[in-house]
């Protein structure tokens, strides 16, 4: 991402509704099906941008890795102290080292997801965790997508189809950011009308729809959001602008 895009992300995502409702989501999720013991010990968030989710798992052991220098900045800012600079593709880390990964909103940004998904598959232990979110749908494409040097939105056979081709089994699997689903997608609609409409600025730079929004309406989709995090702990969402999904590495079985 643009270093402004990850200044915007560090103001925003203390309070903004998007940051705040992915972060329940995936905590819900996290908590329903990893929490009989063992907890999973060492956690890598890759790609953990400014270090909000890393904040938020420091009941267990983790770590960071970004490629950018101001994304680990800002997370050394919040205190956290293991963090590593490097290539998401060609991760510095030892094989069958990490009991969790996350992977949320990172894997979209990788032209070779196949090989970043191996990766994952690599740095796990037998058994252990990847906690994966990616936007949905390409019809969604948009802007947004553009300034966040994305390289595609997925489909919801596609992403499962990525994950098993790596070698790991779905324990949780569902789309999320839900109940915000159809005014984004009368926004993206209206958005390309509007854009069809006006002369093309050829200077212009693709921006993200992280819109700042009066209080009362920020506070009442973080606690919708909140809403959606206590249903995925007890069925799938059929419809919504991501895909969340827990997967675990499976064991080998041991030769006889």
């Amino acid at each position: 991402m643009e270093v402004r895009e990850y200044e915007r992300m560090h103001a925003l995502e203390d309070h903004y509704w998007w940051f705040q409702g992915r972060m329940r989501i995936i905590r819900a999720v996290l908590d329903k099906y990893m929490a009989a013991p063992p907890r999973p010990g060492r956690v890598l968030d890759v790609g953990c941008g400014t270090g909000l989710m890393l904040s938020k798992v420091n009941d267990w052991e983790p770590a960071g890795l970004d490629f950018s220098r101001l994304a680990l900045d800002y997370c050394r800012g919040r205190g956290i102290r293991h963090l590593v600079r490097g290539d998401v593709v060609h991760l510095p880390v030892r094989s069958g080292s990490m009991d969790l990964v996350l992977a949320l909103d990172l894997i979209e940004h990788i032209e070779r997801d196949d090989l970043m998904a191996r990766e994952f598959h690599r740095i796990l232990r037998p058994g252990g965790y990847l906690m994966a979110t990616v936007p949905a749908h390409q019809f969604l494409w948009s802007d947004h997508d553009v300034a966040l040097h994305h390289y595609r939105r997925y489909s919801y056979d596609g992403f499962l189809q990525l994950l098993r081709g790596a070698g790991f089994r779905p324990v949780k699997y569902s789309y999320g950011i839900t109940f915000t689903y159809l005014p984004i997608v009368a926004f993206r609609k209206i958005q390309r009308l509007w854009q069809q409409s006006i002369p093309v600025d050829p200077d212009a730079r693709p921006k993200t729809h992280l819109i700042p929004l009066p209080g009362p309406i920020n506070t009442a989709l973080v606690k919708l959001l909140h809403l959606e995090a206590a249903l995925l702990r007890h069925m799938n969402l059929p419809f919504g602008v991501s895909l969340v999904a827990l997967c675990r590495k499976v064991p080998r079985r041991s030769r006889p």
